[in-house]
């Protein structure tokens, strides 16, 4: 294959929007040798191999496949997904000939997106081995580590996804026979950490790498991230021992080996100084330099369509990509360490956002919060209106047997005041940047940060044993300069699930919560938790105005529940979707006994005790469908994600499809 046309067009294309160091676009139609003999062009061959995992800031965001978000619109990118009827057929993309939105998601299903990445990384490593390069030795080993770290990254991202799947380190020609199989989980991790070692021994450090590109420091960081997965109870099952393509053989010890890979990068911040947390929880996406940073994309005011798609409450006529849950709102402490349904939490129905871990505020944009914007047009002094008005009205026209009262005027973004959640997304907004679709104003993404390491830390550190340790490392993050919140002091199952929540609120909206609940095999639980939005509603009568919140509550069997009306029913609700069953009902069903439901209620379990949180006031007619994860057979499928039908069909049969679909 003496010209590699297609190929450099093929990476120039996939190279659009990304860092400043990306945009170095190589010559079309030059040859290999020129291609592979020159530093610069052998450089802008392999940044477009960056983009092996596209940036989350999609428009159907990860996040709205999990109990963080909605997204209303996802029909053909999350919806689907998160209603339980993912297939082998239906993960296709549009441009791949299947119904899966092109350009959304493109996060999960990698399949087809990373094997032509590998494929390229094969075609430099073998060039270069076989025929040997004019670039001088220091290039050709850092581009050469940077190529077996992405390899590494890309076999990651797969097994996440897949569990175990074919290795290949050959670049295939066009007469070669393509008849891979997959591996076995295990012999995939052991292959990952070789391509890390080798990536290890040919970057350099931090102090000498550009910045964007990887260094010795990412490596460590994915080596803690990989064994942390490999650990884990997906993977790593007790019950279920045996080793094979979809699970590695059950070992203790992988858990060690996770603390020892940790400790690694963990010590590059607290013994070499290299990293530290910032002082602003915010301060990981609004600041390139912050200290927290291991490796981030970096992104160009010409990068296109990024977060704005996330949180656009003021713009593009109220079109929205995510909304906070009330599953993901609840999780946010009080400021005191206690959850919002525990006795002495101090919580207030009349103003149930008040008083919040500080990261909360930092991350959900809640009604009547501070928002300010580039263009705050139709709101007053930058406060988030996300309320319905209602004009001569009270609770008590919302009584039993009475038709439920028109609005008379609403928040901009509330076209279909039914359909969202009534909250926004303050995480990744940057007030003072542009929000457009033709020029971006989010700077970063961050796919390693310190935070994360800490987590990871604490959490091997309590499957080895050592809960002083886990409790160190949790608090560190608790004791962050702007968050300061109470020490954890419990040990047992009540430290456990201090770890869970720490994860899903630091990490809130960063794509871990998806992953995080498969690993550890609780998703039956979580993702069937019904999707449960929040109505602010304002009574204006003459001078006087009241406003009431339709919120998830702590059960209290003195209040008169279920009070929520359809709009323009005089029935009272009773939570039916459109396959006649009761959603809560629905929900138990679906989780095989992981959720316990009376009612409107579910049954949380949180250090040590049982909690009923009460839906009843919620919104929860979202459409198209409420989620669902099911079981098929005995096995629960989305566990993993479905091998794409035509990449089974391309390999001629043998490939092996995982459990349940």
């Amino acid at each position: 294959m003496k010209k590699i046309a297609a190929i450099l067009t093929a990476v120039v294309l996939a190279a659009s929007c990304q860092d400043d160091f990306l945009d170095k676009t190589p010559l079309d139609k030059l040859s290999e040798e020129a291609v592979f003999n020159s530093a610069a062009l052998a450089e802008s061959y392999i940044n477009a191999i960056y983009t092996v995992l596209a940036d989350p800031y999609q428009e159907g965001n990860i996040g709205c496949i999990t109990d963080e978000g909605y997204f209303r619109y996802g029909g053909t990118s999350t919806r689907y997904i998160a209603s339980g009827t993912m297939t082998p057929d239906n993960i296709i993309y549009m441009n791949e000939g299947g119904p899966a939105h092109s350009i959304r998601v493109t996060i999960l299903n990698i399949w087809n997106r990373a094997y032509d990445r590998i494929y390229r990384m094969n075609y430099f490593l073998t060039y270069v081995d076989e025929k040997g390069t004019k670039i001088s030795a220091d290039d050709i080993a850092r581009l050469k580590g940077e190529v077996y770290f992405l390899r590494a990254w890309t076999y990651f991202n797969l097994i996440q996804r897949y569990a175990g799947v074919p290795i290949i380190t050959k670049a295939y020609n066009l007469t070669d026979t393509y008849d891979a199989q997959r591996d076995n989980f295990d012999d995939c991790v052991d292959f990952i950490l070789e391509d890390l070692d080798k990536a290890y021994e040919l970057l350099p450090t931090k102090e000498k790498a550009v910045k964007g590109r990887v260094n010795k420091d990412v490596v460590l960081a994915l080596r803690s991230r990989l064994t942390l997965v490999a650990a884990s109870p997906l993977f790593n099952d007790p019950e279920r021992p045996e080793g094979g393509i979809f699970r590695g053989t059950y070992s203790a010890d992988k858990w060690k080996r996770a603390l020892d890979a940790t400790k690694l990068i963990i010590d590059r911040a607290d013994v070499d100084g290299a990293y530290r947390l910032d002082d602003t929880y915010d301060g990981v996406w609004k600041n390139t330099d912050s200290p927290e940073l291991i490796w981030a994309k970096y992104f160009g005011t010409t990068a296109g369509n990024k977060a704005q798609l996330l949180y656009s409450v003021v713009y593009f006529n109220g079109w929205t990509a995510f909304n906070p849950t009330q599953a993901m709102a609840i999780d946010y402490e009080m400021a005191n360490g206690k959850k919002f349904f525990e006795p002495g939490s101090g919580f207030d129905p009349q103003h149930p956002y008040k008083g919040r871990d500080p990261r909360f505020y930092k991350s959900v944009a809640q009604p009547f919060c501070n928002y300010p914007n580039t263009d705050n047009s139709g709101y007053h002094d930058n406060v988030l209106d996300l309320s319905l008005y209602y004009d001569n009205v009270s609770e008590d026209d919302f009584a039993v047997g009475k038709k439920e009262p028109s609005y008379t005027a609403k928040a901009k973004h509330l076209w279909h005041a039914t359909n969202t959640m009534g909250l926004e997304l303050m995480k990744w907004y940057i007030p003072t940047s542009p929000i457009s679709e033709a020029e971006n104003g989010t700077l970063l993404y961050p796919w390693f940060r310190l935070a994360e390491m800490y987590l990871n830390y604490a959490e091997c550190a309590y499957k080895t044993g050592n809960e002083a340790l886990c409790r160190e490392y949790i608090n560190k993050i608790r004791s962050r300069a702007d968050v300061q919140m109470p020490e954890v002091t419990e040990s047992g199952e009540a430290l456990w699930d201090r770890l869970v929540n720490e994860r899903r609120v630091e990490l809130a909206f960063e794509t871990f919560r998806y992953f995080d609940v498969r690993r550890w095999k609780t998703a039956q639980f979580y993702e069937n938790i019904p999707i449960a939005g929040m109505r602010t509603m304002v009574f204006r009568n003459g001078t006087q105005n009241d406003t009431l919140y339709r919120v998830a509550l702590p059960r209290d069997d003195s209040r008169v529940k279920h009070c929520y009306y359809w709009p323009n029913s005089t029935e009272k609700a009773t939570y039916v979707e459109a396959n006649g069953k009761d959603i809560f009902a629905q929900a138990a069903e679906d989780s095989q006994g992981a959720i316990e439901v009376d009612g409107s209620c579910i049954k949380y379990r949180w250090l040590g005790n049982d909690y009923w949180v009460d839906y009843g006031d919620c919104c929860l007619n979202v459409a198209p469908t409420q989620k669902h994860f099911y079981n098929v057979g005995g096995e629960w499928p989305n566990y993993l994600m479905p091998i794409p039908a035509n990449e089974i069909t391309k390999a001629g049969g043998t490939i092996v499809q995982n459990p349940g679909y």
